[in-house]
């Protein structure tokens, strides 16, 4: 026949023989080992619930990235202390050699690094953002570099901060008169962007960055160690000046470090010398005296309690957050670091397990802080980070952080991250599991497991509406896989369909693991793989059933002269291609884990007499490799019109 076809297409048929009842990532020429343990999780659902933040599964802005989708973020960071919003010029501090420069933003529009906090924002579907404010004194005059000891504030590179600026308000700040006001700042950022009411505003302000650090971080600024008094002082009077413009924004303070500066702002002499017996810790103080202000000055001028945490469990190799895959001890303890948080009795590897006994767990602490000195204060936690960004222990640890946020009424919180595949991952489990938008519930319901050292559950549904259940269990056992029997007791509708994706050692992208329908009493069983964790959609709405779509082969099709187009989706595909082809043609198969075989045709369109023929190429391979597709051998051809053989 001669070839006088314009285009040639390839039909690949892959054929797979796994079935559902296999665990995930054994193919069916693999033995699965007895090598499991069993474990039943409960879900109550004739629990009321109750409502979960939609703020806490936040990210701080260095750390955005297409891969999260979170909920809230925070600009923030050592850096912003000294940032000057009239320049964009800022300081690094003990970071980086007291670098006075234009890291944040080169633009010389004024507050560039909030107005380009706003658009990240926009484009990444984020509601809620935190910018901070500059409270410790001074700010960087200029971008000329390092900052010498003898150039301590005040000095010619410095410019003073002053809060309320006593006149006329400008959006066109002036640069020659020293000084940078935050008044002005607040007030530039609602007439540009709009107020906190608005999509494109500023929804909340940090009172500064980790003022308990200023005289190390910024010694250059804020050279003296800072005392109680100049804290709150600072902290009401700033307050008072946001909400003279902007009366609906948030304040969030006082943006503390962690643990010694909860306790007594890393000052421990002074803290015994003044208020030994009066109050518990520094947070006790710090609420009561925000409280006194706003009995004072008419409204509230606090309205997040603002704390870091970063945990300090270790192993025996003593590298806090260790995330090392064979220091087994460590990543159990990474495992458990959250308990630091949550669980009175817990004792973590650290010296805070040590030594600070009395104030654990954390969480609860503050809340109690809050009903007792300033009752109405939200909670949040605008840094933290529990480690293993890279690793599946550090993706399991952000999810038993983010449960605990649940559970325990945190407001908003922004974890501390870049280029943290798992720990991202972690946060869509709660906000895009299957990659298209769907979520953890937004009101969260009672859930345990048998063992919660070896398997935590989180469990949700939206509102008042139980038809669907979204629930995630662990598996923090690093060599077993559990056999999870997940019992959804107390319910009146009969539940259909399950979806299971898992988030596992083997990517860090969440994978949909398998689909279950025709349920028996609300019971089904889900082997949840070493060391992992799934989140499992439940239905009582049978046509919702979510099947498996197999992913698609790495192929690649390969000739001179020959370029092709790739389409298809499930097990079919097909590539077309522009020029006509020569006498062999090869395609680069990889069959996925599981798939035994892949099959199809090189196929030409043809005319013959004038009449136009369908002429298939004939191949299969059951291993992965390169296939040779003889083209001067087709199995047969068939008349377009007719179907007929020729």
């Amino acid at each position: 026949m001669k070839r006088t076809s314009s285009f040639i297409t390839a039909l690949l048929v892959i054929s797979s023989a796994v079935t559902a009842s296999l665990p995930f990532g054994i193919s069916a020429e693999e033995t699965p080992k007895d090598d499991s343990y069993a474990m039943n999780v409960n879900v109550n659902m004739s629990d009321k619930g109750k409502s979960i933040s939609p703020y806490i599964y936040g990210i701080n802005e260095h750390g955005l990235d297409d891969s999260i989708k979170a909920t809230s973020v925070r600009q923030g960071g050592n850096r912003y202390t000294a940032y000057n919003w009239e320049t964009n010029y800022s300081n690094a501090g003990s970071d980086w050699e007291n670098s006075s420069d234009d890291y944040i933003s080169k633009s010389d529009k004024p507050a560039a690094a909030a107005t380009k906090l706003s658009s990240e924002a926009s484009d990444a579907g984020i509601a809620y953002k935190l910018a901070t404010l500059q409270m410790a004194g001074y700010v960087s005059a200029d971008k000329a570099g390092t900052v010498n000891a003898d150039e301590v504030a005040p000095s010619v590179r410095w410019n003073e901060v002053k809060f309320d600026k006593e006149g006329e308000l400008s959006l066109t700040p002036d640069l020659t008169d020293g000084v940078v006001y935050m008044e002005e700042y607040v007030n530039y950022l609602v007439k540009t962007l709009g107020d906190s009411k608005t999509d494109k505003g500023i929804q909340a302000y940090s009172l500064d960055n980790e003022p308990a650090l200023w005289s190390h971080t910024h010694s250059l600024v804020h050279p003296d160690t800072l005392s109680f008094s100049e804290l709150v002082d600072k902290s009401v009077e700033l307050s008072k000046v946001v909400k003279s413009v902007d009366k609906n924004a948030e304040i969030f303070g006082p943006a503390l470090y962690g643990y010694t500066a909860f306790d007594h702002l890393q000052d421990d002499n002074a803290w015994k010398a003044e208020f030994a017996g009066k109050y518990d810790w520094f947070i006790s103080y710090y609420l009561d005296q925000m409280k006194k202000a706003e009995e004072e000055n008419g409204k509230r001028l606090l309205d997040v309690l603002d704390i870091h945490y970063y945990t300090e469990a270790q192993g025996t190799c003593g590298t806090r957050m260790c995330s090392d895959p064979t220091h087994t001890e460590c990543i159990d303890e990474m495992l458990q670091s959250y308990r630091t948080l949550c669980e009175k009795g817990y004792t973590e590897k650290s010296w805070i397990g040590q030594y600070c006994q009395q104030n654990i767990p954390i969480i609860p602490r503050m809340q109690e802080s809050i009903d007792k000195y300033y009752p109405g204060t939200k909670l949040g936690i605008t840094e933290y980070s529990f480690g293993g960004g890279d690793c599946i222990a550090g993706g399991i640890a952000e999810i038993d952080a983010l449960g605990t946020f649940a559970k325990n009424d945190v407001y908003f919180a922004t974890m501390w991250a870049d280029n943290a595949p798992y720990q991202y991952s972690a946060i869509n489990m709660f906000t895009n599991y299957d990659g298209n938008g769907s979520s953890f519930g937004d009101t969260l319901i009672e859930s345990e497991t048998d063992d919660y050292v070896k398997s935590t559950s989180y469990a949700a549904v939206d509102g008042e509406d139980k038809g669907d259940v979204t629930l995630i269990v662990t598996n923090k056992n690093q060599t077993q896989t559990q056999k999870a029997t997940i019992n959804l007791e107390n319910s009146d509708l009969e539940y259909k369909n399950v979806a299971v994706y898992v988030l596992s050692g083997k990517s860090s992208k969440i994978e949909h693991m398998t689909s279950l329908k025709d349920l028996e009493n609300n019971t089904f069983t889900v082997e949840i793989p070493p060391l992992a964790a799934v989140e499992i959609l439940v239905t009582d709405d049978e046509k919702s059933y979510r099947p498996v779509e197999e992913p698609a082969p790495d192929i690649s099709v390969t000739t001179e002269k020959v370029s092709g187009k790739f389409e298809g989706k499930g097990d079919s595909y097909k590539v077309t291609f522009d020029d006509q082809i020569g006498k062999t043609a090869f395609i680069d198969m990889t069959l996925a884990s599981g798939v035994p075989m892949a099959s199809g045709a090189m196929a030409f369109s043809v005319k013959h007499n004038g009449i136009d023929y369908w002429v298939p190429c004939n191949w299969e391979t059951t291993k992965s490799g390169e296939v040779a597709i003889d083209l001067t051998k087709p199995a047969s051809a068939y008349n377009a019109a007719d179907e007929t053989t020729s």
